[in-house]
């Protein structure tokens, strides 16, 4: 029988229940996304009662803000209206002492690594926000929730909207610690029959699979999973978790906006975006780091935002996400792009924007049909994971104010996850500001990469300088 704390909403779709069954088997904690804000002429945040006005405002705009979530144990979570959100138990406020260049990148970095393993309080709603205060004129605000309440745009969202608040001229500066979650319904999950429609002969794959020899899906040419692997596919080490000893490592990279310039408007005369572009970079990394002899591929895993698909709001909060698995050849090249990349770019752009415009078959709908999310999971465990990378691009943030305006402005933004159990054992997490710097993570559990982990770090920065210096290589090139 469920146990009600607040004013009861609705039960969890089949992928809310994923994230929260997930997070309560301990797999999964904080999504992290935070923002360097530069003041302008307006007020310093100095403090955690500087955000007060602001985040009030963000509540009232985000539902997901004000719940938590029931029966978090079982197979039919539910969410819950709290009754009153008490900004003093979300807020956290640092000092950096001392302010280079590179000890304020190390301080965010360290920042990320330190919550996104962080577990929540579910007793109250599971987000939390950490002030770095940099200097007196710049700010990293760092927005890190739960995977249960929204996906990465999710944060975005938010930023946007604490943005809008922060450089709106009518907020209170003494406004309360306590703010009342506004009365209204959840949106729709993404997930449902009527959204997400499941054909027979997509169903039948991963059913066939369970109960039937490999020869006979094969020979009924049906695909067991989203992905496609096979012998010489690098998927790291088998999905594990040890709750003593599993933790998430990052690496924290920034691009220089002139670079970025550069590559779209390459990626551009290549009929490509930059996510296109972006998985030739890490393509190239992945192969120079774990490319062994009996390595012949990669798979990726992209994340692609379904909001449009299903006309909700860009700025809406909550699970809008699928995702798209392509197959990278092995390579070691350097230097500018070859013109077969150059295509495999162009046509991993394509593939991206059909899955975003595609609701038949999506492979997320196929989670309904399972009788236990949970049970699924942890089923997983000991198991081939299913692709070799994941990329998460949570787009360009429009951070900039009007010529002549001195409002607050946004000038770099980091996004970071923590390392999957099941899934991808390395993740790319990737984040810009329109017109500015591209900043990426990279996140990764310990074990997750098939070699020692004294060497992981090492073959991370592999990857790294890899994508550095093909950033560099398109930089001398004429659009």
């Amino acid at each position: 029988m469920m146990e009600i704390d607040g004013v009861f909403l609705r039960y969890a779709s089949p992928n809310e229940q994923r994230t929260i069954s997930r997070e309560d088997l301990g797999f999964y904690h904080a999504v992290i996304i935070g923002a360097i804000y530069e003041r302008g002429n307006g007020p310093a945040i100095r403090s955690s009662q500087s955000l007060f006005g602001p985040l009030a405002r963000c509540i009232e705009q985000h539902p997901f803000l004000g719940v938590t979530v029931g029966d978090r144990h079982t197979d039919k979570s539910f969410y819950q209206r709290v009754h009153m959100v008490n900004l003093n138990d979300h807020i956290e406020f640092k000092e950096l002492p001392v302010s280079t260049k590179l000890e304020r990148w190390n301080a965010i970095e360290e920042l990320q690594r330190s919550n996104l393993d962080r577990p929540f309080n579910h007793a109250i709603p599971p987000w939390r926000i950490i002030i770095l205060h940099l200097s007196n004129l710049e700010t990293f605000i760092a927005f890190a929730w739960s995977h249960m309440i929204g996906d990465g745009l999710s944060g975005i969202s938010l930023h946007r909207s604490l943005l809008e608040a922060i450089r709106s001229p009518d907020l209170a500066s003494d406004a309360p610690s306590t703010v009342k979650p506004p009365q209204v319904a959840l949106g729709l999950p993404f997930d449902t029959p009527q959204r997400l429609p499941i054909s027979w002969s997509f169903l039948l794959g991963p059913l066939v699979a369970v109960f039937f020899p490999k020869f006979i899906s094969d020979l009924l040419g049906l695909q067991a999973q989203a992905s496609t692997l096979d012998e010489g596919t690098w998927t790291g080490s088998p999905a594990a978790f040890n709750g003593d000893k599993s933790r998430t490592k990052i690496a924290l990279r920034l691009v220089e906006s002139s670079l970025v310039d550069k590559a779209l408007c390459q990626a551009k005369t290549h009929d490509a975006k930059l996510m296109g572009l972006l998985h030739q970079f890490i393509g190239r990394g992945m192969s120079k780091a774990f490319g062994e002899v009996n390595v012949t591929n990669f798979v990726s895993q992209t994340a692609v935002n379904m909001r449009k698909s299903v006309g909700v709001p860009s700025d809406e909060m909550g699970e809008f996400v699928s995702a798209t698995y392509l197959v990278h050849p092995k390579l070691t090249s350097a230097g500018p792009l070859s013109d077969a990349e150059w295509l495999a770019a162009s046509s991993s752009t394509k593939a991206f924007a059909e899955t975003a415009a595609t609701l038949q078959d999506q492979p997320i709908g196929l989670l309904r049909y399972l009788p236990s999310v949970r049970k699924w999971l942890l089923s997983k465990l000991g198991q081939r994971r299913d692709c070799s990378h994941e990329v998460s691009n949570v787009g360009a943030f429009e951070g900039a104010t009007r010529d002549g305006e001195k409002k607050a402005t946004i000038t770099h933004v980091v996004f970071s996850q923590p390392g999957h159990v099941s899934s991808a054992p390395i993740c790319f997490n990737i984040s810009s500001v329109k017109q500015g710097p591209l900043v990426y993570t990279v996140t990764w559990p310990t074990g997750a990469l098939g070699v020692p982990e004294v060497e992981e770090d090492a073959m991370v920065d592999t990857i790294c300088t890899s994508i550095q210096a093909d950033f560099e290589a398109i930089e001398h090139m004429q659009c």
